[in-house]
């Protein structure tokens, strides 16, 4: 950061962020559709509530985690989300790309980077071969939201103590955490700093009179 503002000494503090693995394990608990390859005519109920029956070939709604167990046991096949398709990932880049210069995040799921890397990971099969496709269009996508977030971070000052978090994204808001932390402190003892200034300039004021 530029001298003279009040992110000037702010400094990263990495033990105020999640791992990429913890952010993950939230990610598993969101809803992915999968087709079954079994039978099973009762629901199966969990702490995130009640799944199933499940039916061969008929498609049906899983937590992300158990979507992946039963992928491995080669129990089921997972249908990645609408807006994890090819085509979906690449008109969200588009949008993305041409909102840049306003540091105007797009509309995506919470976890969206996470469950994109859960699904690519354990279930590439999913993607018919274009997997490869979909990790960069979201490596750019990535690349891009970043950029307008580090705009944002760079345009925070005194004058302008305000940012858009609007859309943003579980990792991204992860990522910008500590400095967002860091920067509220510092606005905060400014604030105290210019009380503390004015309440003595009264002070005086009153003693003068």
């Amino acid at each position: 950061m530029g001298d003279g503002g009040p992110l000037s000494a702010m400094r990263l503090d990495e033990g105020m962020k999640l791992s990429a693995s913890e952010l993950e394990f939230y990610a598993e608990d969101e809803l992915v559709e999968v087709v079954p390859r079994f039978e099973f005519n009762d629901e199966v109920c969990m702490m995130g509530g009640n799944f199933g029956p499940f039916q061969p070939f008929i498609p049906t709604k899983v937590p992300l985690w158990l979507a992946i167990q039963l992928v491995q046991r080669k129990l089921a096949t997972v249908q990645p989300p609408d807006w994890l398709m090819v085509d979906e990932i690449y008109e969200l880049y588009e949008k993305e790309n041409s909102t840049r210069d306003r540091q105007l995040l797009q509309k995506v799921p919470f976890h969206y980077r996470e469950i994109a890397t859960l699904i690519l990971r354990h279930c590439p099969e999913a993607f018919a071969g274009r997997e490869g496709k979909v990790r960069v269009l979201l490596k750019d996508i990535e690349d891009l939201r970043e950029a307008k977030l580090q705009t944002s971070l760079r345009e925070l000052n005194d004058d302008h103590p305000v940012i858009n978090i609007s859309n943003i994204g579980a990792m991204e808001m992860n990522k910008m955490r500590p400095f967002l932390i860091n920067a509220l402190h510092q606005f905060r003892d400014l604030k105290r700093g210019e009380e503390a200034v004015t309440q003595g300039s009264q002070a005086l004021q009153a003693q003068d009179a």
